[in-house]
């Protein structure tokens, strides 16, 4: 009987005008039977709304019917974090949903090019429903170009 393929997905959130958009996303993809690991790297703005870990974490378990999601340290920088974590091959999709300011420390780190040559497919979800913007990302990652294949 032939093995099936691992399906573990990387969600790194914070909490974002898109998290509707996310939470669809989270639903789908538990559906379609992925494990779920979730990142919620700090907000570095004092203003800026955000959930904590474990707010996120009960959220996202919420959409994904209850099945089981990690909650993944993101270290001293998210972004170095997420290399290792795709390098070390613990994920094989990345959803991302973060505010732009956390998008540059991922092209400091060059993740895109690094998740591109490993072939990892990352969906981005904008921050904001209005945002055409591709934050410097790949175009076939924006969410309204690619939901991210669930195969």
């Amino acid at each position: 009987m032939p093995e099936t393929p691992s399906r573990r997905l990387l969600v790194v959130a914070n909490h974002t005008e898109s998290v509707p958009q996310l939470m669809d996303q989270i639903t789908q993809r538990a559906r379609d039977g992925w494990q779920i690991a979730l990142m919620v790297p700090p907000e570095r703005h004092p203003d800026a709304p955000d959930w904590t870990p474990e707010d996120a974490c009960r959220r996202v378990r919420r959409a994904a019917g209850g099945r089981p999601v990690t909650l993944v340290d993101c270290g001293e920088d998210a972004a170095a974090t997420i290399g290792a974590l795709a390098e070390r091959g613990e994920c094989d999709a990345i959803l991302l949903s973060t505010p732009p300011e956390h998008h540059e420390h991922w092209h400091r780190h060059t993740l895109p090019k690094r998740l591109e040559a490993l072939g990892i497919p990352v969906t981005v979800i904008p921050p904001d429903s209005d945002s055409s913007d591709s934050h410097g990302f790949p175009v076939g990652w924006m969410a309204g170009s690619q939901i991210g294949p669930s195969t």
